[in-house]
């Protein structure tokens, strides 16, 4: 996906098929950083995690349907 198309509350679907739910796009030192819950596969939320915008985006095969 590209990171225009990423939208905060939405849930994602990782390619090892791995659900994240994006909770955050902020600009920390100039790097666009991207805030997630891991999903596992019983549907337990984890903690807030970090990562480049732009590696969450490369990960994300599209939007989690219900």
């Amino acid at each position: 996906m590209r990171i225009e198309k990423l939208k905060t509350g939405r849930t994602y679907v990782y390619r090892n098929g791995l659900l994240r739910r994006l909770e955050r796009l902020e600009d920390k030192d100039g790097t666009l950083s991207a805030g997630f819950i891991p999903i596992d596969r019983k549907g337990n939320e984890g903690q807030l995690r970090w990562s480049k915008a732009e590696t969450f985006a490369h990960r994300a095969l599209g939007e989690a349907k219900a």
